[in-house]
């Protein structure tokens, strides 16, 4: 009985062994006959040719060769066109629309005066050479007090502006007067020495209207010492203060934003505007300001090789400073600044790049410690800052920084430069860049201007109107105005109207799958119900043949029982 039951359960293993095995090979037959099908009646080109029955093998080989070689082109190309969605998706363009004066802002304008030490406040020239005797002196140390300490370290400040500064003087040790790093007592000296706004400044118009220069023009610290600018946004809404150090302000502008927002522009028909936004009035200059050098304020070693003002032109929102780009405004001569501007705009649908494949931030994007307002040259400022204290661990007065009892000295001048230019050379490469300092997606302006300079001749005006009026304005001192020389700045923007940029996709996802389905139509005449179709015979044919074979199979099964158990009876 057990010998019957063993011999049952192997024929029936043995049974299930073949049943499966006989599937599988049906199966397989039946994957086999849909392909077929699909190379028969499917939409692309030349699959048919390879499985007709009447086809003869060569030209079966021939159309495999192509279909092959048409594939490997097309795949070829579309990672052609992968690399180029990858590498450059961006495109800067001009815009259709040209950008009005009235929608952008006036530029912020610095204004340096060269004469940095008023002799009658600090003889920068008796103190040289004073100084130089002292240095001379091999018993220096024997005489040092805290009196000539005190003047020791303010000549080195003030020698900072002057460019001025004795050899001997930077090999002095540094505890003779204890002065390793400066601190903020450095601001106090400069602003000691320097000319009040009104020694240089004779007068202001805006848009054709007399307005008072103090209100107009506010004071700024730059590597030149102490500028004055106008336009600028408040340091409130520039500056992040509670990241920066309390004892001295970078820039004394209280004005607030009013009707201008960095991302939107301008609110229309609103009645005060700030920052000034630009205006198409060409009748008359935007901005003049009347500016005078007088001889008695100007100190003959101090600065000495330059005359006149530098002037800087720059967005708003960029924390005013002093750079190799400058504008001239000489003695006698009214320089006439024609503005011009390039702005670019970024479509928002470049948001999902990165922000190097772009070439921009947008506004929210990158985090600046010191600025609450991101800008390129803000950036840059906090880069410099940041890269002089972690190479020196120390930062010059001008820079923007937590700490104000570490102030550069001069012996630090080559540690400065070295660390501005590794900063330089590290950021021209975007990719290795530390900083990454790009420019701003939304509202990026960049200021240029022509300029014009003329004779300008107010002393011999002056002088003919006082023989003809008798009027006090128009008195003329021959002694007083021998040693004046007067310059007079005019600005205004050259067009109403500038050519703008935009930045946006060059491959957006569309565009790729329109090249991509381009390139697979022409080589393989490919198309959507061609994918479709792929998947048709992948999942719903190929189910429904499997599953109707599964029916088929239990049905015989069922059949073949019913047959047996009819033959046993």
């Amino acid at each position: 009985m057990e010998d019957e039951n063993e011999v049952v359960i192997v024929t029936n293993v043995y049974g299930d062994f073949c049943v499966r095995k006989a599937r599988r090979k049906r199966q397989k037959l039946l994957v086999q006959e849909l392909m077929l099908d699909y190379a028969n009646n499917t939409t692309l080109h030349g699959l048919p040719y390879i499985t007709r029955k009447r086809v003869t093998l060569v030209e079966k080989v021939f159309w495999v060769l192509t279909f092959i070689a048409s594939m490997s082109i097309c795949l070829y190309q579309i990672s052609k066109v992968w690399d180029k969605w990858q590498t450059s998706p961006v495109i800067v363009t001009v815009s259709e629309h040209l950008v009005p004066v009235g929608k952008v802002p006036f530029p912020s304008v610095t204004i340096c005066p060269q004469s940095k030490c008023m002799p009658r406040k600090y003889n920068y020239t008796a103190k040289t050479q004073r100084i130089n005797a002292l240095l001379r002196n091999e018993n220096i140390t024997s005489i040092m007090n805290d009196t000539l300490r005190e003047e020791l370290i303010m000549y080195e400040d003030v020698s900072r502006i002057c460019g001025l500064l004795p050899f001997e003087f930077q090999s002095l040790a540094p505890e003779m007067y204890e002065n390793y790093f400066s601190n903020a007592s450095v601001v106090d000296h400069i602003n000691k020495v320097a000319p009040p706004l009104m020694s240089f400044v004779d007068g202001c118009k805006v848009r054709g209207e007399y307005v008072n220069c103090h209100e107009l023009l506010n004071e700024v610290l730059t590597k030149e010492g102490i500028c004055y600018n106008m336009n600028s946004l408040s340091a409130d809404e520039i500056l992040r203060n509670e990241n920066l150090q309390q004892e001295y302000e970078y820039l004394h502008a209280y004005q607030n934003i009013s009707g201008w927002s960095i991302t939107d522009g301008y609110t229309p028909h609103l009645d005060n505007y700030y920052p000034l936004p630009g205006s198409e009035n060409g009748e008359s200059p935007d901005v003049e300001i009347k500016l005078v050098n007088y001889d008695p304020y100007r100190d003959k070693l101090c600065n000495s090789i330059k005359s006149g003002f530098k002037v800087y032109i720059h967005h708003p929102a960029d924390l005013p400073q002093s750079s190799l780009y400058y504008y001239a405004v000489l003695q006698n001569q009214v320089s006439s600044m024609a503005l011009s501007l390039s702005y670019i705009n970024t479509s928002d649908s470049l948001r999902r790049y990165d922000a190097v494949t772009r070439q921009c931030y947008f506004s929210d994007e990158k985090y600046l410690k010191y600025f609450k307002i991101y800008t390129a040259s803000n950036c840059k400022i906090e880069c410099l800052s940041n890269k002089t204290f972690e190479i020196c661990k120390c930062v010059e007065f001008y820079m923007p920084h937590f700490n104000s009892s570490t102030i550069c000295t001069a012996r630090d001048a080559t540690c400065v430069s070295d660390a501005q230019a590794q900063v330089l050379e590290e950021e021209s490469d975007v990719e290795r860049a530390i900083c990454k300092c790009l420019p701003s997606c939304t509202g990026a302006i960049d200021y240029e201007a022509e300029i014009l300079k003329t004779n300008y001749h107010l002393l011999e005006s002056i002088k003919e109107q006082s023989k003809i009026n008798v009027n006090e304005y128009y008195f003329y001192d021959e002694e007083i105005y021998s040693k004046l020389n007067f310059s007079k700045l005019e600005m205004y923007f050259k067009k109403s109207r500038f050519v703008s940029m935009r930045r946006s996709e060059l491959f957006g996802v569309t565009d790729f799958l329109a090249n991509c389905g381009g390139l697979l139509g022409l080589f393989l005449g490919f198309s959507f119900l061609s994918l479709v179709e792929i998947f048709y015979f992948l999942t719903l044919r190929l189910c429904c043949t499997l599953k109707k074979d599964l029916e088929e199979e239990k049905a015989t099964a069922v059949m073949e029982k019913q047959q047996d158990h009819i033959k046993k009876y």
